[in-house]
């Protein structure tokens, strides 16, 4: 329950002892109407919103089409930019690149009405207290700068900034993380992204071994926040009744990038399955060292955050065998993957980023593919609602059921509902060829729509 809650709920009480209970309890009689009417957007998806999730906005500020100048809607966002986090700045390569061909093609329309999308954004270098000054700024401290936040990345950055936008009622949308955090009931204005959440995919690691080395045992490096402690406990509560048992956990500083001496100790435990839960460099330099130091393995898992073609290029180009057979999941086309070329949505996405992308983009790089599909996701959103406000697009975004948006994969269903707060919730295996770089499907889209909840322990949605 926030402070500032408690005492407006107080202040009610007492003047005019009219509720009963205090204001984090969001009832019907403030909801925002159903928003799930309205022309789609042109990009994908054929179906409608889904069941209204009546976010209650009675102790709202009168904010709610704030940040909408004239034609345009204001995005703020916070991302790193610089220092040994820059490589996330990529997916802003993607989402604006979608925005630039939007706008030049008019807008997208709202309620009869063409907008507009302009992201403003500032360099945090992934440190969460840099991401809380930029979005005050970019925002403003009454949340009037910004219609809405846009793909903030990092979990703790989120994490940093939920309670004062959630306070103004200002949409977070698309958080650039999979932690299950957002699905903490209490911070209704957080939407996650089409990453799908981090124990998702260590429950499907921890299936495929139950398949295919049912007796392993597992040495973890993640890292030590809130990141990696989604990973851990994650896979723990997955193997729970199995044989497979976790011989080593080793941790590393958040955005540090050596691990060498995590590495030699984790071999040194006798394991032979790897779940490399690093992101950034942490990731490929992991891959390198557990190849150095000959650490035999049946099996490696790489964290979703380390896919991208420049992470795995990086190791693959200091050892081939560091990277082949590497397992991972994903619920993006690849790029790189041949099997897509001739997939409408890769040509669309390839002609988009060719004439509107920035110089410095990569094509080929999933995470620009990434931010390509949550520029899609908003598009299609803002397609739905009756009216231009804060409260209709939160609640068009908790309502979504659709999918085919952007790059996402066949099969992989873009939904969220009032019991279900999870944007994606369908993942694909996928190992990676060195020879070819690039990573191949393994097996079928596996299918946890509406199951995070019941797979993830509870301190990690509500911490």
């Amino acid at each position: 329950m926030h402070r500032s809650r408690i005492l407006r709920a107080l202040a009610l009480l007492f003047a005019i002892a009219l509720i009963a209970s205090g204001c984090s309890g969001r009832d019907s009689e403030g909801s925002s109407s159903s928003s799930d009417g309205g022309s789609n957007s042109s990009d994908g998806g054929d179906n409608g919103g889904g069941e209204a999730t009546g976010i209650d906005t009675s102790d709202c500020p009168d904010t709610d089409t704030a940040g909408i100048d004239g034609d345009t809607i204001v995005l703020a966002s916070s991302f790193p930019q610089s220092g040994l986090t820059a490589a996330f700045a990529q997916i802003s390569k993607g989402y604006k690149a979608y925005f630039d061909k939007l706008n030049a093609d008019g807008g997208v329309e709202v309620a009869g009405k063409k907008y507009k999308i302009k992201v403003v954004d500032k360099d945090d270098e992934y440190n969460a207290s840099k991401t809380v000054q930029n979005i005050n700024e970019e925002v403003g401290a009454d949340g009037t700068k910004a219609f809405a936040v846009f793909n903030v990345v990092g979990t703790a950055n989120n994490v940093a900034i939920r309670e004062s936008l959630d306070e103004n009622c200002v949409p977070n949308l698309f958080a650039a993380t999979g932690s299950p955090a957002w699905g903490n009931p209490d911070y209704p204005w957080l939407v996650g992204s089409t990453l799908a959440p981090y124990t998702l995919e260590a429950k499907a690691f921890a299936d495929y071994l139950k398949e295919n080395e049912p007796t392993a045992k597992v040495a973890m490096l993640v890292q030590d926040d809130d990141f990696g402690k989604a990973y851990e406990e994650g896979f723990k509560k997955a193997i729970e009744g199995t044989d497979i048992t976790v011989a080593d956990v080793a941790t590393y500083p958040t955005g540090a990038n050596e691990v060498a001496s995590q590495i030699t100790s984790l071999k040194a435990s006798g394991a032979d399955v790897f779940f490399n839960g690093a992101t950034l460099l942490a990731c490929p330099n992991a891959l390198t060292e557990a190849s150095a130091d000959g650490w035999a393995r049946k099996h490696t898992f790489v964290s979703g955050t380390c896919i991208s073609k420049t992470l795995m290029g990086i190791a693959t180009s200091t050892d081939p065998k560091s990277t082949d057979g590497v397992l991972a999941t994903t619920n993006i086309k690849d790029p790189l993957n041949p099997a897509f070329a001739d997939d409408e949505a890769m040509k669309e996405y390839l002609s988009v980023i060719d004439e509107y992308g920035a110089d410095d983009v990569d094509p080929e790089n999933g995470i620009v593919a990434y931010g390509y599909t949550q520029a899609a996701v908003l598009a299609y959103v803002l397609g739905q609602v009756d009216e231009l406000s804060r409260s209709a697009v939160i609640d068009a975004v908790r309502s979504i059921d659709t999918e085919g948006l952007g790059l996402a994969l066949d099969g992989v269903q873009i939904k969220m509902g009032a019991d279900d707060p999870y944007l994606a919730e369908n993942l694909q295996l996928i190992q990676y060829d060195s020879a070819n770089q690039y990573f191949e499907n393994v097996g079928d889209v596996i299918d946890f729509e509406g199951k995070t909840a019941e797979l993830t322990p509870e301190d990690l949605i509500n911490g």
